[in-house]
């Protein structure tokens, strides 16, 4: 298919032909439209509003119906040597379609290039909706709001961790009372050892074998005690090595994964500060220029306010001759021909055009530099977090394995202790039954020892965990306001292409208004609303009174005709602000009946420079109204 610049090329000299088959009440029929503005006349119930769906259908919108009964039919485009259109086939109760319409951009098409009754713009206004979903379905921030979401679900995660922590942290108290506990009970043990290895010192021993006896079993007692301790401590150490492992292996995997071209955000920022400066340049310019082509618009049009004032002399012939008074340029203080002006606004109009037309593709340029940049900053900002991870992970895993070596070795010497003093007290004789009780108390005691010292062991390393995960949170919670920060920056990104938007519709609609002229309706405007990150876009009419009173109304009080209009208005207002011309080539407007022919005359007039192709459908009165320029086809002949 085309490029949209051989698009442009091609509709800007090529006509239309339009043949349209068995859609809404038309049987069938071929119309061709030459560039510029095209009148549907007729009647009402002519088929005139059935025609425009289906040339909205064949464009891409949603508007096209099939006629009733038939099973199949379809509208065909020819621009040039191209065709685009669709088919609509009956299949059971539903109706598909099929085909190659001249865009996939359904929204600009139902939104703004068909304007007909039931347009979704048009019925907001009359129901005073919420105009936002509407308004801004063009403005692309899925991408920008895909980052935020993003952001959101690394926010969520962080939060769901320092949660986590928050709630291990509560823990520490208990446990902390516990080691407590732990510690008073150890002491009382370690108080009754010491009664029990008295108590033994005063028993009569007959024998030097019995004192041996005593001791190698006390000393075994121990030494077995201490194994079970380092045995069971290295299960713990090795347990937390292993969570350890498995979470660098998770991290190593993730930074294999990542492509992180870290050297590309200098150039990249350079590149988009340089496009700032340019695209605020090109505002400026487009706004002298606009100043500048209002001005003179005044002049050619005949203001006697502004024509006197820059008259250089009183001739009667000017009024013969307008275009060749002499005036005072404006700009240049100049004696020229109002000709001249005219000559010089036509090379501004085309400057100013040039201007938006640049000023709008360094806007898209820069908002894919922006995005670059900002998927490109959260990878550098993911890889150095990793990177950090990393090597805390690491560091830690090295010390709990250097600790779980100290562990193995302590282990093995307590082995190595008690096989020897197993040995040696092997040839030795039984100790005396009377000794026995005695070291059998002192032997519950020593391992009531070490299961104390197994809980309190377990319990401070317990709390050297959650000390641990407690000093990562401050880590935790700077990463979570850079994510915060990223946020903003992109919310703010999203507000800024709102307010664009808000700020373009509003001076669209004072323009639009303006040449409409309406008494008593000084102004509509679009307030923007965020209420819990949701936008809203608020419609204000503020009108004049009988008595010259100007005062705030609410869309719910005006008349039909007035939402009718208003409703328009607006829509027309959403055709211009983004631009639509640059992607369909047309315009359609029908259900005009609220407004006089006069003003439909102007709002033609000022319309038709924005558009190749203006396609209205309006009753003969009407159309009589308009100049003969304009074509014209007889809908009661034509649309059958």
């Amino acid at each position: 298919m085309e490029t949209s610049n051989e698009k442009s090329s091609i509709r800007r000299s090529a006509s239309i032909d339009v043949t349209v088959e068995q859609m809404g009440g038309i049987d069938s029929t071929e119309v061709t439209f030459t560039p510029g503005v095209t009148i549907l006349t007729g009647r009402n119930a002519t088929n005139r509003t059935s025609f425009i769906r289906a040339i909205a259908g064949g464009l891409g919108g949603t508007a096209g119906t099939l006629k009733r009964n038939s099973k199949q039919g379809r509208v065909t485009l020819t621009i040039g040597e191209n065709k685009y259109g669709r088919q609509y086939i009956r299949d059971g109760t539903r109706v598909r379609t099929e085909g190659n319409p001249y865009t996939d951009r359904s929204d600009l098409v139902d939104l703004f290039v068909c304007l007909l009754e039931d347009n979704p713009i048009r019925q907001a206004v009359r129901g005073n909706e919420n105009l936002s979903e509407y308004l801004l379905a063009p403005v692309d921030t899925d991408e920008l709001e895909q980052q935020i979401a993003t952001f959101r679900s690394k926010r969520n995660q962080i939060d769901e961790r320092l949660n986590e922590i928050e709630r291990e942290r509560k823990q520490l108290p208990s446990l902390e009372n516990r080691q407590s506990e732990l510690e008073a009970q150890l002491d009382d043990v370690n108080t009754a050892l010491e009664r029990a290895r008295d108590e033994l010192d005063t028993i009569d021993r007959s024998s030097t074998d019995d004192d041996q006896a005593e001791s190698l079993l006390t000393e075994l007692e121990e030494t077995q005690i201490e194994l079970e301790r380092t045995e069971s401590e290295i299960e713990t150490q090795r347990s937390i090595r292993e969570e350890l492992a498995a979470e660098l292996r998770s991290v190593r995997q993730s930074l294999s994964e990542m492509d992180v071209p870290e050297d590309q955000i200098p150039e990249l920022t350079q590149e988009i500060d340089r496009l700032q400066v340019r695209e605020s340049e090109l505002s400026t310019m487009i706004n002298e220029l606009s100043t500048i082509l209002s001005q003179n618009e005044r002049v050619l049009e005949g203001n006697d306010s502004v024509v006197s004032e820059l008259s250089r002399t009183v001739d009667p012939t000017d009024k013969l001759d307008p275009m060749g008074q002499r005036l005072e340029c404006w700009t240049c203080g100049n004696d020229v021909k109002r000709q001249e002006i005219a000559t010089q606004f036509e090379k501004i109009e085309e400057l100013l055009e040039t201007k938006r037309s640049e000023r709008k593709a360094l806007r898209e340029t820069l908002s894919n530099q922006r995005n670059q940049y900002e998927s490109l900053q959260s990878k550098v900002d993911d890889h150095r977090e990793l990177l950090d991870q990393k090597a805390k992970l690491e560091e830690e895993l090295t010390r709990r394995s250097e600790s779980i070596e100290e562990l193995r070795s302590t282990a093995a010497g307590h082995r190595d202790e008690i096989a020897e003093l197993q040995s040696e007290l092997e040839p030795i004789d039984a100790i005396s039954d009377d000794d026995l009780s005695a070291y059998e108390r002192l032997s519950e005691l020593e391992y009531e020892r070490g299961q104390l010292e197994q809980q309190l062991s377990e319990t401070k390393t317990e709390i050297s965990e959650i000390e641990y995960q407690v000093s990562k949170s401050d880590d935790l919670e700077a990463r979570r306001e850079t994510i915060i920060d990223r946020i903003e920056s992109l919310r703010s990104r999203v507000d800024d292409l709102e307010r664009s938007v808000i700020e373009s519709f509003n001076t669209h609609m004072a323009e639009v208004l303006e040449r409409l002229a309406y008494e008593k309706v000084e102004r509509v405007w679009i307030e923007r609303l965020v209420t819990d990150n949701e936008t809203r876009f608020e419609l204000h009419i503020v009108r004049t009174d009988d008595d010259g009173t100007v005062y705030e109304d609410s869309v719910t009080h005006l008349s039909e005709s007035e939402r009718e209009v208003i409703g328009l208005i607006v829509a027309l207002a959403g055709y211009l602000t983004h631009e639509v011309h640059d992607h369909v080539p047309l315009l359609l407007l029908d259900s005009l009946e609220a407004i006089d022919s006069e003003r439909i005359g102007t709002l033609v007039d000022y319309l038709q420079r924005y558009t190749d192709y203006f396609v209205l459908a309006l009753l003969h009165e009407d159309a009589e109204e308009l100049p003969e320029t304009y074509d014209r086809i007889d809908a009661g002949t034509s649309l059958v």
